[in-house]
């Protein structure tokens, strides 16, 4: 591997990525960090969580009309 491939390599990355719509931390916060959304509404909006594991086995975290909470998210 020559020297010069690793700065040929960041210099292809940083001229693309002002062609992806959007911002890094825009997508990083929306598909990264936030739940998915609810299948169905929550029963009740007592039970918030931030991750997975905040959560019952049963239950599943995902955001819904009243924050990020646990519910049975199953049809």
């Amino acid at each position: 591997m020559t020297p010069l491939l690793p700065f040929q390599l960041l210099l292809v990355v940083g001229l693309l990525s002002p062609l992806i719509p959007g911002s890094h931390k825009e997508f990083f916060l929306k598909y990264i960090l936030e739940p998915p959304p609810c299948k169905l509404a929550p029963v009740n909006c007592n039970q918030f969580c931030t991750l997975q594991e905040d959560c019952p086995k049963e239950l599943q975290c995902c955001s819904a009309y009243c924050g990020i909470v646990c519910t049975l998210n199953k049809f």
